[in-house]
């Protein structure tokens, strides 16, 4: 059966985009509607960037703390240099942050757009973009809910497990390395994120929802190797 044709890119105001990007928390239908209006990734994408500068701002001692953790574990001769460089990474890394919110969610598009041709759905890179870019305000939250936990809890940051709560499965089952990347990856967040992605997707192209959840397949396998790939280089994280 045909693919229902690709609806027009629509005209919206500013404040038209700046609301439907909250459609993104409960409503995919209305996300998928936003999302065909000119520039609307704008808006998420900007607020994204904001919140993450200023929690990562606000995350800088927990950081600091685990960064000196890890010098203390260092050889006498090169702690002091690594201290140097823990220093400009921090005072860095809030500014080019938001440049990789934007290089990620590019090149995510852009193999979500490629499982969609696969699945033979028809869309528009700008659509998918701006689908992910909506989406991400609930990853945003995310970032939101561990500053939260961070400071409630109040304890000092010693290991990299302690920046990563838990929201997923590894909240009822103990574990580390790579088991505990794979349950705290797949985070009440992360699987309210992937359904309404997918949703959103299967009403912006008029596809089956089986043939939306295959193609943003990239969205969630990419991330997920990564992280297991880095927990792998975490000390400890072998174990």
């Amino acid at each position: 059966m045909a693919e229902e044709p690709v609806a027009p890119e629509t005209s919206g105001s500013a404040t038209s985009g700046i609301l439907g990007m909250f459609n993104a928390f409960v409503d995919p239908a209305g996300l998928a509607k936003a999302a065909k209006t000119k520039m609307f990734w704008i808006w998420p994408l900007l607020f994204t960037c904001i919140v993450t500068i200023v929690v990562l701002y606000m995350m800088a001692p927990y950081t600091t703390s685990l960064g000196e953790a890890r010098i203390v574990q260092l050889p006498p001769e090169r702690q002091e240099q690594a201290r140097r460089i823990s220093q400009i990474m921090a005072s860095v890394i809030p500014f080019v942050a938001p440049i990789g919110i934007v290089v990620v969610t590019v090149i995510m598009a852009f193999f979500v757009n490629l499982t969609c041709s696969m699945a033979a759905i028809r869309t528009k890179f700008r659509d998918v973009f701006a689908l992910m870019a909506g989406c991400s305000l609930i990853v945003c939250l995310q970032t939101i809910a561990t500053l939260v936990v961070l400071r409630v809890k109040g304890d000092e940051v010693t290991s990299q497990e302690q920046m990563t709560p838990p929201f997923g499965l590894d909240i009822f089952i103990p574990a580390h390395g790579a088991l505990l990347a794979v349950l705290n990856f797949f985070s009440i967040f992360e699987i309210w994120y992937l359904v309404i992605l997918g949703l959103a997707l299967a009403f912006m192209t008029g596809s089956t929802k089986g043939k939306a959840f295959f193609a943003i397949t990239p969205a969630w396998l990419i991330p997920l190797l990564l992280k297991i790939v880095g927990s792998l280089f975490t000390p400890g994280g072998g174990s």
